[in-house]
């Protein structure tokens, strides 16, 4: 099959119209390390497909990325206020590295940010822990961040951009607009805008948070210019909240607005997707190819008693992922339909994800274990039902996977986007496979051509895999061709320039520096 044309992604900077960028984020885009004592420092580059798409961005605009300083020799590269010239290669935009001590860690972004927020954005709310020094901590965190981000809003010419990322920094656009809000200078008061990363739930799950914390949050991310969510459902809900938990505020639900304090909050919805063209060709590459054909060899060679087929998952060790109940479908699939044994192999590749929090490191080893009894009671001498990786992996060999898999299992409970499911779909270049996909994941709202399953209905579940084994060849190349044109005209590019377009028209007409680009 020919190699398919992905459109040329678009240059998202001329919507700046010559302001700065800053972009504020818990992860930064470059990190510096060192082995040990003697050993040279080293630089990475984190994997992730927000750093993929922004660092070129920034690199044209010649921003400011602010971010905690994670790497431990980062401190070493940085001047006094935690400044570097990044790439290192090319220095091109500066990196802003805010520092934390072990309890900020514990704090702000074990504690608030992953044992409070994450659970209840996810509607999970047996794992929700509020903890008041939790809180506390978070909220001097977001302040830490906030002068940051003020200090390199004083050293820009003009009224730049700030893009404040995900939940960890709620409270970060109200601080700020704070901050300028004395000083009465239209010509240097940020536009700031937020996407909210993952899902946002209704009030009757936020009013778990204590009295005064809830309305804390909301009237935090009520100092945005523009809020941007994955899908229509995360903006109602957030609006709803904010009639819920703001006395005074004024919510048009059909124009997706708030008025607020003399002011007008914007609410969009941009659905996040990924580099498609970089995934097919790393599918595509004669590497990618010999592994996912070793991979076919290794667990979907053809027997005398049929077609055997590879189905896989790739998941964070998380408990929004719906890894027991994807187990527990498989264990169903494989009780009730004897037949199917040794007929299709599971390849589970799990990365370790905090597993400083209670709740993660006990379903790692439950999802160790359950691994274990399944495959001691289906296993034979020449097949074992699940493989289980449990590692990072590199996207080389993510690729490869994807490309040789026949279905891939997509089991969230809750889920923002889940770009696992796109990255499937962009690998799928022989267009062979089955996507079968939860619900409840923000990514069910886009794809349409997936077998779509209820991770709570194990009987349902297994049905969902039974059907997505058996579909006809001539039906999977059909839909997950469709998958994948659609997909090619939504990228992660595309995202990134509809958000700045949007937000190049919240900047008023008598904003000097706008003026001046757009009279040119």
């Amino acid at each position: 099959m020919p190699a398919a044309t992905t459109p040329t992604a678009p240059d998202a900077a001329r919507h700046l119209h010559g302001r700065t960028l800053i972009l504020l984020s818990n992860r930064e885009p470059y990190e510096h390390l060192r082995d040990g004592p003697a050993a040279p420092v080293t630089v990475r580059k984190p994997a992730g497909g927000l750093v993929s798409a922004l660092d070129p961005t920034m690199r044209r605009t010649h921003g400011v990325w602010v971010a905690w300083g994670s790497g431990d020799a980062d401190r070493e590269a940085a001047d006094e206020a935690g400044r570097l010239a990044v790439p290192p290669d090319d220095p091109s935009y500066t990196l802003r590295r805010v520092w934390l001590d072990d309890a900020d860690v514990a704090g702000f972004y074990l504690g608030f940010a992953n044992s409070a927020l994450w659970p209840l954005c996810h509607m999970l709310i047996q794992h929700f822990e509020f903890r008041s020094e939790h809180w506390e901590r978070y909220a001097s965190v977001n302040a830490r961040f906030a002068c940051a981000v003020a200090d390199e809003v004083d050293r820009c010419d003009g009224r730049p951009i700030v893009w404040v990322q995900d939940y960890h920094f709620a409270l970060v656009p109200h601080m700020l607009r704070s901050e300028f809000a004395p000083r009465d200078r239209r010509d240097s008061t940020p536009v700031i805008h937020q996407f909210w990363h993952i899902p946002f739930p209704p009030p009757d799950i936020m009013r778990m948070l204590p009295h005064g914390v809830y309305p804390a949050v909301i009237e935090g991310l009520l100092g945005n210019d523009l809020l941007e969510f994955h899908t229509e459902r995360y903006a109602t809900n957030f609006l709803n909240c904010v009639a819920d938990a703001v006395p005074g505020a004024e919510v048009d639900l059909a124009a997706r607005r708030v008025h607020v304090n003399g002011r007008a909050v914007e609410v969009g919805v941009f659905p996040i997707s990924i580099d498609v063209a970089q995934y097919e060709e790393l599918a595509r590459s004669p590497n990618g190819e010999r592994r996912a054909r070793e991979l076919r060899e290794r667990h979907a060679t053809a027997t005398p008693a049929g077609h055997h087929q590879l189905a896989i998952s790739v998941d964070r060790v998380d408990y929004t992922k719906g890894i027991p109940e994807r187990l527990r479908a498989l264990d169903l699939l494989w009780s009730e339909t004897p037949e199917l044994r040794g007929r299709f192999t599971f390849l589970f590749v799990a990365t370790p994800s905090r597993s400083e929090i209670q709740a993660y490191s006990a379903l790692a080893e439950d999802v160790a274990a359950t691994i274990a009894s399944i495959n001691e009671r289906f296993g034979t001498a020449s097949w074992t039902p699940i493989h289980y990786i449990n590692e990072n992996v590199d996207a080389p060999t993510l690729a490869a996977i994807y490309r040789a898999a026949d279905i891939c299992l997509v089991s969230s409970l809750q889920d923002g986007m889940n770009l696992v499911a796109k990255e499937f779909i962009a690998c799928q270049v022989d267009e062979c496979g089955v996507l079968v996909l939860s619900r409840f994941a923000g990514a069910a709202e886009e794809i349409d051509g997936a077998v779509l399953i209820n991770p709570f209905n194990v009987d349902g579940f297994a049905r969902g895999i039974r059907d997505a084994l058996a579909m006809p060849l001539d039906e999977r190349r059909r839909r997950m061709h469709e998958m994948r044109e659609r997909l090619r005209g939504a990228t992660i590019f595309g995202w990134l320039d509809d958000i700045l377009s949007r937000v190049a028209t919240l900047a008023p007409a008598s904003d000097p520096a706008h003026a001046a680009a757009t009279a040119t």
